[in-house]
């Protein structure tokens, strides 16, 4: 798998229609038919991108201070469909891991039942399945708690 050369800064506005493609294009919002409140995450510094030649590939969202159970929340991840495969979802993990292990020792994250290409990204990253919520967002469907010790 080639690595692509990205660049990671903090979101901004001019980003957001780029990250709501991503969205709209990917699981779980597909399936829950939800969006990301870039707004918010913008706001409060919690929004990255990755840029390739100033084009957005992808976002991460990550509050990195601990906010549960002595570690931080990765909030939701996006790559571009076009370039998945290419490893800018490994940097963006690694970038919020980096951001996270910086001020707490773990970092949790939620993903949904139904999304197994997700789950398995997780896990090939260190990440381990430690809880379930049934019908947190929607009825019938749970969302898995991963966590992942960074120091």
């Amino acid at each position: 798998m080639k690595r692509m050369n990205i660049k990671i800064t903090r979101m901004q506005r001019s980003h957001v229609a780029a990250g709501s493609d991503i969205v709209a294009q990917s699981e779980p919002w597909k399936t829950l038919r939800e969006g990301v409140d870039f707004a918010s995450a913008i706001k409060n510094k919690q929004a990255f991108v990755a840029l390739i030649g100033g084009a957005v590939a992808g976002f991460v969202i990550v509050s990195p201070e601990p906010v549960f159970a002595r570690g931080g929340y990765l909030r939701a991840l996006g790559v571009a469909p076009a370039i998945r495969g290419f490893g800018v979802g490994r940097q963006l993990m690694d970038f919020a891991e980096r951001e996270t292990a910086e001020k707490t020792q773990n970092l949790y994250l939620c993903v949904s039942s139904f999304n197994r290409p997700a789950q398995a990204f997780y896990r090939e990253h260190g990440y381990k399945k430690v809880g379930k919520i049934d019908g947190l967002i929607r009825k019938g469907i749970s969302e898995f708690i991963y966590w992942k010790k960074l120091r």
